[in-house]
């Protein structure tokens, strides 16, 4: 399972990146800006764990990419609602 949950942060942590590249996470500042990847990473983490639960350990991947880009998602649009900004560009 350490070698899945592994597997699982790499993928949260890419999805977080393309998230940031296509301005859908909210952007971090100076040094603290990888920040900006932990929301993902740890939607992944949660969702595969969560997957494996109840489901198989195949599916549970499937299961962590999907959380994770459901999360980054609701984490930017809410930054972007707090911060008064649009949210279509």
């Amino acid at each position: 399972m350490l070698i899945l949950s592994l597997i699982w942060l790499g993928l949260g942590v890419v999805i977080g990146s393309v998230a940031l590249a296509a301005r859908l996470a909210p952007v971090g500042r100076g040094r603290l800006g990888w920040l900006a990847l932990a929301p993902g990473a740890v939607a992944a983490l949660l969702g595969g764990w969560l997957g494996s639960m109840l489901l198989d350990r195949i599916e549970a991947s499937l299961v962590a990419v999907w959380v994770s880009i459901l999360a980054v998602s609701v984490v930017g649009l809410l930054a972007r609602r707090q911060r008064g900004m649009p949210t279509v560009e």
